[in-house]
Order: structure tokens, then C-alpha cells, then sequence
């Protein structure tokens, strides 16, 4: 719930950030002077600047005052300035009640925040009864109207389910690519997260990995984590092609992920996305060979038996050919015979002793 929490406080703050009139250009004195005369206008402006400090001293009390006087005027951005400060306690003690009020009376009048913010008091109970079909109802007509955290809201009420409102992942999932598609970094983490698992059951104009990548780019930690993981770092380099593939294999090769090891060893041998560098395959094929991987035991018996990446070596050849037919790959008990078949003995692993006297 980490990453819920971190958005909802960044959506709670951005609450505040609703467009000012061209009372923002105005100075303080030309402001305050505005107020005296009852411009709700200038009267927001002003609770705005006391709450951040800018332009004049911070008071959170005098911001309070201030947006309470615009929204008792009927300003809708002070209704929702003063409905959050009044549910985060913002100039005197928390009181959700009347939050709630101010949101009801902008989001009433189609102010979208408000909209957004009244559907999440009635979503967790603040100030009033907890109802799950009302809260969605106010998210969509927070998304109406363009905000994508309304898109969010309503995308993870309907993805977890609650009461009146069963769950409906592929309605979250498309929500989610909405949301996603107006830039919001949690949005596309979430439509990842669903994709990845299989279970968004829509179309989106992305992969699972576009997604991650996107809401890592965006500041999300836990899309971030996932792409550090070795093991999702392999997954997503096999939907890519060989040249963008590379740099994931090598990220999740160099955290000893054997079947990374492997792949990039193969695509280094075998020029795939990028040149031919036999030499550094031979590296990663003996890193993979570390942890008995029977492919990259073949592999390397292919290397020294051409003396290709690595100095000729038949016995080598033929230990590791051996210890891939022991592994059960089938190609490798071919390689063996011909081996044999030239004189080579095969190798004895049950005896360390023999041919000591």
C-alpha cells in the first residue's frame, strides 16, 4: 500500500494547485486591498500564499481564513482549498465533517478535484459514511472531465472490489492505460503490474515492459524494484529485439542469473543484435558452466574443441561434451561420440584415483 499512499498524498497536494486568476500577478498590497473588498479571487491568492509562505509570512490559520471567506463567496477553488485543509488539519485541528461539506459544495458545482477528493472521503469514511458505489460514482465524474487521478481512483476501487462494487480488473486495467495515457507515472505502473500477471484482459498500446519502464522513468519505486529484478530483466529482454535485448541480458547476467548468462553468451557467439565477440562468450558460457547449466557445458565444448573465443584444448572439449551428455543434452552425446571415436577416452568423474600408482 506504499505506492497508494505516496500518490494519495501527491494528488491531496495537488488539490491545492488549481489554475489562479490574474489575481496571481497582482502584489501583495493590491491583493490584500482586493480582499478588503470582498474578491473571492483575491482572497484564494492570498490563503494560497500564507499556506506556502510565498510573498508573505506562512500562516496556516490566516490560509484557513482566507479560503473559508472565498468559499463562503462561492469561489470553488478556495471550497476545495478549504475542504482540504480542514481534512489534513492545515490552520486548526482536522475536522472531516466540514471538509466534507466544502468538497460536496464545489463537487456539486463540477469542480473536478473536489469531485475527486469528495469521492474519497465517502471511500474511506471521512466525515460522513463509508460508500464504495458513491465514491466510484464521483471518481468517474472526476475522469469526465479529463483529471487522471479520477481515472486512478476508480481503476483501483474497481480492481480490489468493496462493497456494492465487485470486482472488475479488466474495467481497472482499462482505467488504468486512461490514466496511463495522460502521462501519470502510477497509472502505468499498475497497468503493467496487470499485464505482466495476465490478467488486464484489454488492449493497450504498450507491452507490460513499456509500462514498467515508463512509470520507473516517472519516479515509481516499485516499477523501479521490478526492473532491477535479474529475473524480470531476463523476461523482458526475450520481448525485445536482440539490440535493445543486450543491455537487460547484461543487467541481469551480471547479477549471476544463469539463464541471462546463457542467452547473452549465445547472442555474443552468435552476433545477434550486436558483433560477434567469441572471446566474451566464452567468459559467460564458463560462468553459466559454473552453475552446471548443460547448454553452456555444450558450448563450451563446441569453443575449445574449434578453438574459437578460447585456445584449442580436445580434453577440455571432451570433459565438457561429457558433463553435458550428464546433464542430458542430447546434442552433446553426438559431439562425444565423434570424440571417442577419434581416440579419446571418455572421462571417468567416478574414479578421481585412477591412474594414480
Amino acid at each position: 500500500m506504499r505506492y497508494f499512499a505516496a500518490f494519495l498524498a501527491a494528488v491531496l497536494a495537488a488539490a491545492l494547485l488549481a489554475p489562479f486568476t490574474a489575481a496571481q500577478d497582482a502584489s501583495v498590497e493590491e491583493l490584500i486591498a482586493r480582499a478588503r473588498k470582498r474578491d473571492a479571487a483575491a482572497e484564494y491568492r492570498l490563503a494560497m500564499m500564507a499556506y506556502e509562505g510565498r510573498g508573505v509570512p506562512r500562516d496556516p490559520g490566516q490560509a484557513l481564513r482566507l479560503a473559508e471567506r472565498a468559499a463562503r463567496r462561492g469561489h470553488l477553488d478556495a471550497q476545495n482549498m478549504a475542504g482540504f485543509f480542514l481534512q489534513h488539519g492545515v490552520g486548526a485541528a482536522a475536522d472531516p465533517a466540514r471538509a466534507r461539506e466544502w468538497y460536496e459544495s464545489a463537487a456539486e458545482r463540477g469542480h473536478a478535484r473536489a469531485q475527486l477528493n469528495y469521492g474519497w472521503m465517502f471511500q474511506e469514511g471521512l466525515g460522513g459514511p463509508r460508500d464504495a458505489v458513491i465514491a466510484l460514482l464521483w471518481y468517474r465524474k472526476a475522469a469526465a472531465q479529463g483529471l487522471a487521478e479520477g481515472e486512478f481512483n476508480a481503476a483501483r476501487l474497481l480492481e480490489r472490489g468493496a462493497e456494492g462494487v465487485p470486482k472488475d480488473v479488466e474495467a481497472a486495467a482499462a482505467g488504468y492505460a486512461r490514466a496511463a495515457a495522460k502521462g501519470m507515472p502510477i497509472a502505468s505502473y499498475h497497468l503493467a503490474r496487470l499485464l505482466d500477471e495476465g490478467r488486464a484482459g484489454v488492449r493497450t498500446d504498450g507491452t507490460a515492459f513499456e509500462y514498467y519502464l515508463a512509470a520507473a522513468k516517472g519516479g515509481v519505486r516499485e516499477a523501479q524494484t521490478e526492473l532491477e529484478k535479474a529475473a524480470s530483466q531476463y523476461r523482458f529482454a526475450l520481448q525485445l529485439a536482440p539490440s535493445a535485448a543486450l543491455p537487460w541480458l547484461r543487467k541481469a547476467a551480471a547479477q549471476d542469473y544463469v539463464p541471462a548468462q546463457l542467452a547473452l553468451a549465445i547472442a555474443l557467439e552468435e552476433g545477434r543484435g550486436t558483433m560477434r565477440d567469441p572471446a566474451e562468450a566464452f567468459v559467460w558460457y564458463l560462468k553459466a558452466a559454473a552453475a552446471d547449466d548443460a547448454e553452456a557445458h555444450f558450448r563450451l565444448g563446441n569453443l575449445y574443441d574449434q578453438g574459437i573465443g578460447a585456445p584449442a584444448d580436445s580434453v577440455k572439449s571432451r570433459d565438457h561434451y561429457a558433463r553435458a551428455v550428464d546433464l542430458g543434452h542430447k546434442g552433446a552425446k553426438d559431439h562425444m561420440t565423434r570424440m571417442v571415436g577419434r581416440g579419446f577416452a571418455a572421462p571417468d568423474f567416478g574414479n578421481p584415483f585412477k591412474g594414480l600408482r
